[in-house]
């Protein structure tokens, strides 16, 4: 899967504005499971970007595991896959986040999903 490649997939004219598709019909292709790490700059602090375990990525987003519950809205740009170094420099947003606990209930961690444009 190429999800690096711009796509225009995303986006359905109606009266000729842009309008982004539903969470349905933009989960129309596969997720692959990631065993890097995205990098995002994000746009509060873009002169400081942080690298993030990816758990599943899409040409339309990718699944983080982060340390800390992110704002839902937060954008920013998704730089590079890692280790491979490979180029995306698209923009994202943050469109949720959740607690991951235990068994126990222990916060073990936060996952966010990521929106690329």
């Amino acid at each position: 899967m190429d999800f690096i490649r711009r796509s225009t997939s995303d986006i359905s004219v109606d009266l000729g504005r842009p309008s982004i598709r539903s969470a349905a019909d933009r989960r129309d292709g596969p997720r692959l499971t990631a065993a890097g790490s995205l990098l995002f700059a994000w746009h509060h602090e873009h002169e400081h970007p942080h690298a993030y375990p990816a758990m599943d990525v899409s040409e339309n987003g990718a699944r983080i595991e982060v340390s800390c519950l992110m704002p839902e809205g937060l954008t920013g740009l998704v730089l590079a896959y890692q280790p491979s170094g490979v180029r995306i420099d698209r923009p994202a947003m943050v469109v949720w986040c959740r607690a991951v606990r235990d068994d126990r209930g222990v916060l073990r961690h936060y996952e966010a999903g990521i929106r690329f444009f």
